[in-house]
């Protein structure tokens, strides 16, 4: 069965309807917080969506995994290093990391950095909301 979360956001917040956000603050995040938009609770066993918000400054952790990523910014600016190459980007732009490359957002705007992040499913959902 499907399902649906209505978006909520206003002022520049973005929230869905019964979807909780947490702060992302493992591996050398700073600033961050994440919600998990659709994934295994709504029934989708291919994929996890999840929103990431980087306030001014902040950023994700350094990372690299054995799954690639989906990521499209919604908004704010940041730069973003894939491998060893730096790219600038901002609203409306979509990053694609390709699995084991390493990888970090940092929001480099007065905004915050709002992105989402499209990811396979993890056999533990816990570990799932904080990677990207």
């Amino acid at each position: 069965m499907g399902a649906v979360h209505k978006y909520q956001g206003k002022d520049g917040n973005n929230e869905w309807e019964g979807v909780q956000g947490q702060p992302y603050e493992r591996g050398g995040a700073v600033g961050g917080s994440v919600r998990v938009v659709i994934g295994p609770e709504d029934g989708a066993h291919n994929f996890t969506m999840r929103y990431f918000e980087i306030e001014p400054g902040g950023q994700s952790s350094f990372d690299r995994h054995e799954h690639d990523h989906g990521v499209y910014i919604l908004k704010g600016r940041a730069k973003v290093l894939i491998g060893w190459d730096v790219h600038e980007v901002g609203s409306g732009d979509v990053v694609y990391i390709a699995p084991n490359e390493q990888h970090q957002f940092e929001s480099i705007g007065e905004e915050p950095l709002g992105f989402l992040c499209v990811v396979p499913p993890k056999d533990d959902p816990g570990e799932q909301k904080e990677q990207c």
